[in-house]
């Protein structure tokens, strides 16, 4: 198994020098949740046309009808029929009849759909980057969509030339439309700070310091959870985490040849990480929900309602102010990155600045062209309605003009988050660091106080960056064809049981990992190298 890596990270371009300026960052709220709506800047048709050549409501053509799968990360509480999805449905002259999955579910559910052909007209997706949806691609299951992306400008602009690049296939085509994220999404290790300060509790700088507060906090006789995680999967939460015990949870150069990238399963500093949190586990320091409660909310619940004292993740706005309402004395902080048990300096794990997106059925055909007009109104004349919703009901405008966001706690039930998401489609890059659109948030949250701490904190993560070496849009042709079938027969039961079965241990979760080598995962890595020219450490901001 790999050593721990140590020493200054590099930061090399990948060809995305074209994400620099004009990325803005939206409400972090996990992994690429959407900001349900609020924003800070405005578009019109002179980006790509006028409202009746984009589709606009109000022309004597009857709605475009279309069918619609997407994962939601809030809340699965959306229902039909209600006054958001009506006003969107007469501005955009659109009839969406949209199918929503929690996000903890959708992969495994989707694929299922996808697989027996029963396919919506618009379907999210992994895109190319995943070998099961660039098979499913291959074999013509979704339309190429590179007229469209000539025809309607405001799509094509939305995402930057460099990965549209990455979409596209060997002969240029284009089939996938990319949801695109900032690529530093910092999950915070968020804490009651009025807890800490009653127990006499310093705020952690390592690792080390961070189990010993756990501990005294379980042993306080308060009766709450020592830590629990945000809303996703616990490992993903705690990724920045494990940033401490150096680990990406991504593909990282061999120890024994810099010029070899191996996965997560093979760097002993991954496996050191999953097994501290199931040592954590095991002595009542982490949730005992973790990996078995298939409601990915759980952890949040727990802390908005002032039954925890740590969470991994986690939006600050959103804890803040329901941990107030049941709480009103308490406070919280964001910890530092933490110095790991080999010292290593934590950071956060950057990502891809893609997360899912969306296909067009090839059976849609004959809706294409309407679907693509509605998407570019989206992003032209139906840019105020995308990003701030309805005056009134979802921002109000203050005294400078500036629209700001009413908390989703504060809004009428027709216009909170889970109503909205699930009819979002993408937002453009131009869009996704814009500091001045997060303080509006904190602003309409009524903790702007919290602003200038929450950034100062953001870029302490942010300073120590942690890449996945490998390049998303390389798929080995061995994983396209078995790599589903040996994970699920030999890693599945031992990488999934980390946090349930707590006698499963390192060697044998090693062992079952060299059969999956053996398997045919040592060929899927060979392969990967093979393929991937360049090795050097990706930078997705620079």
């Amino acid at each position: 198994m790999e050593q721990r890596r140590t020493g200054k990270k590099r930061l090399r371009p990948l060809g995305l020098a074209v994400l620099a300026a004009t990325m803005l960052l939206g409400l972090l709220v996990g992994c690429s949740k959407d900001n349900d709506g609020s924003g800070a800047s405005s578009g019109n048709a002179a980006n790509g046309g006028t409202a009746e050549e984009n589709g606009q409501g109000g022309g004597t053509a009857g709605p475009l009808k279309f069918s619609y799968s997407r994962p939601t990360w809030g809340p699965a509480t959306y229902t039909k029929g209600g006054a958001y999805e009506k006003e969107l449905f007469k501005q955009g002259n659109v009839d969406i009849d949209v199918r929503i999955i929690p996000v903890v579910d959708y992969d495994a559910t989707i694929k299922t759909t996808a697989a027996g052909g029963n396919m919506p007209d618009v379907i999210w997706g992994w895109g190319p980057v995943d070998s099961f949806w660039k098979d499913l691609q291959d074999q013509g299951a979704f339309l190429k969509i590179n007229e469209y992306l000539d025809q309607y400008p405001a799509v094509k602009d939305a995402v930057p030339a460099g990965i549209w690049e990455k979409m596209a296939d060997d002969k240029g085509d284009i089939y996938f439309v990319p949801n695109l994220i900032y690529p530093v999404v910092p999950f915070f290790i968020n804490y009651r700070a009025d807890i800490f300060e009653e127990l006499g509790i310093a705020e952690p700088t390592t690792v080390a310091e961070l189990e010993a507060a756990l501990e005294k906090i379980k042993a306080s006789g308060k009766g709450i959870v020592p830590m629990t995680h945000g809303n996703t999967v616990p490992f993903w939460a705690a990724k920045d985490l494990g940033t401490s015990f150096g680990t990406s949870s991504g593909w990282a150069p061999s120890k024994d040849d810099p010029n070899t990238i191996v996965p997560p399963e093979m760097q002993d500093a991954n496996i050191d990480f999953k097994f501290w949190l199931q040592d954590l586990k095991k002595r009542g320091l982490f949730d005992e929900e973790a990996g078995v409660n298939p409601d990915p909310s759980f952890g949040e619940t727990k802390f908005k309602a002032g039954r925890a004292a740590v969470i991994l993740g986690g939006n600050l706005q959103s804890l803040y102010t329901e941990l107030r309402k049941n709480v009103p004395t308490a406070d919280i902080k964001i910890m530092p990155p933490l110095i790991g048990p080999e010292g290593e300096q934590g950071g956060t794990r950057v990502v891809f600045p893609q997360d899912r997106g969306f296909y067009v059925n090839v059976k849609a055909k004959d809706k294409a062209d309407q679907f693509f007009k509605f998407l570019n109104w989206t992003l032209t004349e139906g840019t105020d309605l995308r990003r701030y919703g309805i005056e009134g009901k979802t921002y109000t405008v203050d005294s400078e003009g500036r629209k700001v966001p009413i908390p989703d706690e504060k809004r009428e039930a027709d216009y909170k988050g889970a109503q909205i998401e699930p009819l979002k489609f993408i937002d453009p890059m131009s869009e996704k660091l814009d500091w001045d659109t997060v303080k509006l948030n904190f602003i309409g949250a009524g903790i702007e106080d919290k602003f200038e701490y929450y950034k100062s904190m953001f870029e302490k993560y942010a300073a120590n960056p942690y890449n996945d070496y490998k390049d998303p849009t390389v798929t080995s042709p061995t994983q396209a064809k078995i790599g589903a079938q040996i994970w699920e027969d030999y890693m599945a039961k031992v990488d999934g049981s980390i946090l349930t079965d707590m006698k499963l241990t390192k060697d044998a979760y090693k062992a079952a990992y060299k059969k999956y080598l053996d398997a045919g995962g040592q060929k899927i890595i060979d392969e990967v190298n093979e393929m991937q020219k360049n090795k050097s450490e990706p930078n997705y901001v620079d």
